[in-house]
C-alpha cells in the first residue's frame, strides 16, 4: 500500500514539473523577484496607510461633532420629573389655570 501511494505521489510531482516550468536562472532573477516582493509590500503599505488615515479622519470627525454638540446639550437639560415637565409644557391645561377644583362637588353631605 505504501508503494502505491509513493508511486502516485511521484507521478503527481512529475506532472507538476512538466506543467510548471522552472525559473530561468539569469542575472536579473533576484532583482525581479525583489521587485515583485516590494510591489506587493508597497500595496499593503498603501492600504495600511489609507486605513490609518480613514480611522484618524473618523476620530477627528467624532471629536468635532462632540465639541459642537456638547454646549447645546446643557441648554436643553430637564429639571424635575416627567410629570413636572408635562405640567410645565401644558400649563394652560392644569387645574390651577382653570380655577381649581371645587371641593363642594366632592363633598357627599351636600345635596
Amino acid at each position: 500500500m505504501d508503494d502505491r501511494l509513493d508511486q502516485e505521489l511521484n507521478s503527481l510531482f512529475a506532472a507538476y514539473r512538466e506543467a510548471v516550468p522552472g525559473p530561468e536562472p539569469s542575472a536579473n532573477f533576484m532583482p525581479k523577484l525583489w521587485g515583485r516582493i516590494e510591489a506587493k509590500r508597497s500595496f499593503v503599505y498603501r492600504l495600511r496607510r489609507m486605513s490609518q488615515l480613514a480611522v484618524a479622519a473618523a476620530l477627528a470627525a467624532t471629536l468635532v461633532a462632540g465639541v459642537l454638540i456638547a454646549p447645546r446639550a446643557h441648554e436643553n437639560q430637564v429639571a424635575g420629573s416627567y410629570v413636572d415637565v408635562l405640567a410645565e409644557a401644558h400649563a394652560d391645561d392644569t387645574l390651577t389655570a382653570m380655577g381649581g377644583v371645587r371641593l363642594d362637588l366632592l363633598d357627599k353631605d351636600q345635596h
